[in-house]
């Protein structure tokens, strides 16, 4: 099924991306300004075809979001398999650091879960294939492009997969908030994966099974957790941070 994709910075990033290929952009008005210009440079640059039409249609196609006047059809779902991602970390040359996410369903938390990892460093970002949200135009447009940069990678089996990570010598860590061990106690400068669980129900009992440790982020009031996105941006912070701490220490 075709992946639409629609906004002005999430288009400009999908045609600047490496691994995300368009079909056809339509742009919904007959005088484009500069931003739109942008994008019609970038996709001669690309040689993506260019459709003129109406804005009734762009908002058809983008199902009531916003737009912006412009829609991309992507040429498929932009998935890459997990060889691909470690094959990515391995040649960056760095700690490892991958984000598991094991049932998020709000399209919202995901995409600001991807935007997230991307500038925190995350290599790759592995997803279920069933109950889970995937890449879709919304999610697009809530990582504000960052979708078109970050590999992510939809598996059939999250546990099986945790097992691969632990064979390429990855530790793999999950947030749970019933445990009293907290995150900031952790040595995060290892090869690191960090797991993160569906809203309200957290990492499901097969999946915490397979973790080396649990951690909690500590919190005060009367709430037992924090939202999904806010959780993975407090973590990823404080895997940089301590990474970022050390690699400071060293150059002292």
């Amino acid at each position: 099924m075709a992946q639409i994709i629609y906004g002005i910075h999430p288009l400009i990033e999908a045609l600047e991306s490496s691994h995300l290929q368009l079909q056809e952009i339509l742009i919904g008005t007959q005088k484009p300004h500069p931003p739109i210009q942008s994008i019609l440079d970038l996709a001669y640059k690309r040689h993506v075809p260019v459709v003129f039409t109406t804005k009734e249609t762009v908002e058809q196609m983008a199902h009531g979001g916003l737009h912006q006047n412009v829609v991309g059809i992507l040429k498929e779902i932009p998935y890459v398999d997990i060889g691909e991602i470690l094959s990515h970390w391995k040649n960056e040359g760095k700690k490892a650091l991958l984000l598991i996410l094991d049932g998020i369903q709000d399209p919202q938390n995901f995409g600001s879960l991807i935007r997230t990892a991307l500038g925190c460093g995350v290599q790759g970002l592995i997803i279920p294939k069933d109950r889970a949200v995937g890449i879709t135009p919304t999610v697009v447009k809530a990582s504000a492009g960052a979708a078109a940069h970050l590999p992510i990678t939809r598996v059939a089996n999250i546990a099986a997969t945790i097992d691969i990570l632990k064979e390429e010598g990855i530790w793999v860590y999950g947030a749970s908030g019933e445990v009293k061990e907290l995150i900031h106690h952790l040595d995060l400068n290892i090869d690191l994966a960090i797991v993160i669980g569906a809203e309200g129900k957290g990492i499901r009992p097969l999946v915490k099974k397979r973790c080396d440790r649990l951690f909690s982020i500590p919190m005060k009031g009367p709430l037992s957790s924090f939202n999904a996105s806010v959780s993975g941006g407090m973590i990823l912070y404080e895997v940089m941070r301590q990474r970022d701490l050390l690699g400071k220490e060293k150059n002292q």
